[in-house]
């Protein structure tokens, strides 16, 4: 077979035994009727891409096209089944970035934490901080602060129950109300 061209060997090896989920992706978008013609659209497509080489994956590649030209559709539709919309939203992603809520009880954490790591003993804060803010290693700690490494881990195990320990005190306190703010009064003039 040598009339196909690199990019023909390439689709029919990495792009064509995915056939199945892209017409199943396409389906759920469209229906079945219309699933054929938009795995067809997104095959020209796919031939149409200038450097085939530098896809990672494909599959998910085809199965970009496959929904963005349903939503291409779906935007050119005067009319649309209820029922595409409700598939089509299902495939929003939630953004991965913490929201306002996680970012604040993170750092309302810390701050519990190192208020904790502060009333830890001395030494056995200082060997915590080391292991695990540092991400020193047992015995370059015990070499750094002159002790053995026996002496570090007892520490650590020290360390750790007692930061547990005022975790789970801490967790356990009722929630502390919020003061209330008085409303203004209104002074009636006479």
């Amino acid at each position: 077979m040598g009339w196909l061209r690199d990019i023909d060997r390439w689709f029919l090896s990495e792009v064509l035994p995915h056939a199945a989920a892209y017409r199943a992706r396409a389906a759920h978008f469209c229906g079945r009727d219309e699933a054929d013609d938009l795995v067809q659209e997104a095959y020209a497509r796919v031939l149409d891409t200038q450097d085939f080489r530098a896809i990672q994956s494909p599959r998910g590649f085809v199965l970009t096209i496959v929904r963005n030209l349903a939503l291409e559709r779906l935007r050119r539709a005067n009319v649309v089944r209820i029922d595409y919309l409700a598939s089509l939203e299902a495939l929003d992603v939630a953004d991965p970035a913490p929201d306002a809520f996680m970012v604040s009880s993170g750092r309302s954490e810390l701050r519990q934490l190192a208020r904790i790591m502060e009333s830890l003993p001395p030494q056995c804060g200082r060997v915590l901080h080391m292991r695990k803010i540092q991400g020193m290693a047992p015995g370059q700690i015990a070499e750094a602060l002159s002790i053995s490494l026996s002496t570090v881990e007892k520490h650590l195990a020290k360390g750790l129950a007692l930061v547990t320990r005022a975790r789970r005190d801490d967790n356990a306190r009722p929630e502390v109300e919020c003061p209330r703010i008085p409303a203004p009064t209104r002074r009636v003039s006479t």
